[in-house]
């Protein structure tokens, strides 16, 4: 029963970010309001989803971040800068290839706005979307397969449909669905490499904040961001982008922990979190 409750929490807070489908121009064209709408939501997602953990499953919140008795924090920003790195590395040699796509819009009377309201909603946006599926859920099908190919697997799929109305336009897209479930893939190995999810938020808070603030694309989930730098939007230029950071990421992550790697996904039993 406590996990039918907190999937649904999860959707009805996801759905509300598809608020453009109801033809508002005013509300999907306006991205300081979409920004602010996914703060409420995952702000009150956060403190359900505590009491949800808290009251009928009677277990402590941080052990959906970590086996261990503390958050390592650490790991957070190791993850943030490692992923801040990778996707301005590939960002440069994006440009380099085609330096028409890119175009610099920074506007200081707009950014400033958005630069607070970013740090405040992502944090709490993405760590929330790490807390359930890399955390909440992964323990869970992990109760009912000790393979650790297989929770990694569903909840990287589950992950992926919950963003498919992340395309352009807010309309379904298999793209924005091939990509998340990319990036879910990685974000899960780490998790399971790791035995927390505190690396992945890192990667996950940084993968937004970019997207947002350094290099967003026009007519995206939260609209036209007033970022620093504005790209066309490429589906298979996005895939590709997204799969080459996520190996780069595992290569750099697990380079003296290969053994972990090679576990996670051999066809065996082993215990989870």
């Amino acid at each position: 029963m406590g996990v039918l409750v907190a999937v649904l929490i999860v959707v009805l807070v996801m759905a509300t970010q598809g608020i453009g489908n109801l033809n508002v121009q005013s509300i999907q064209s306006n991205s300081i309001f979409l920004v602010t709408l996914a703060l409420v939501g995952f702000a009150a997602s956060y403190f359900f989803f505590y009491l949800c953990t808290h009251f009928v499953h009677h277990r402590s919140f941080i052990s959906l971040f970590t086996t261990k008795s503390r958050i390592n924090w650490n790991r957070m920003l190791k993850g943030a800068v490692l992923w801040f790195l990778i996707l301005g590395m590939l960002t440069l040699i994006f440009f380099l290839i085609n330096p028409t796509s890119y175009k610099i819009t920074f506007n200081l009377s707009t950014f400033g706005l958005l630069l607070i309201l970013s740090l405040i909603t992502f944090p709490i946006q993405a760590s929330f979307e790490e807390v359930f599926f890399r955390g909440y859920l992964m323990q869970g099908v992990g109760l009912l397969s000790k393979k650790p190919i297989i929770p990694l697997l569903a909840t990287s799929f589950l992950f992926g449909i919950g963003h498919v109305m992340n395309g352009t336009g807010m309309t379904f897209s298999v793209f924005p669905l091939i990509e998340t479930v990319i990036i879910g893939i990685a974000l899960g190995t780490i998790t399971l490499g790791e035995d927390g999810i505190e690396t992945a938020i890192g990667i996950h808070v940084m993968n937004n904040l970019y997207a947002v603030l350094i290099v967003s694309t026009p007519g995206s989930v939260f609209g036209d961001i007033p970022s620093i730098i504005t790209t066309t939007s490429s589906p298979l230029g996005d895939i590709t982008m997204t799969a080459a950071a996520a190996i780069i990421a595992i290569i750099i992550i697990f380079w003296n922990k290969k053994d972990k790697l090679a576990h996670i996904f051999r066809w065996e039993d082993a215990k989870l979190n």
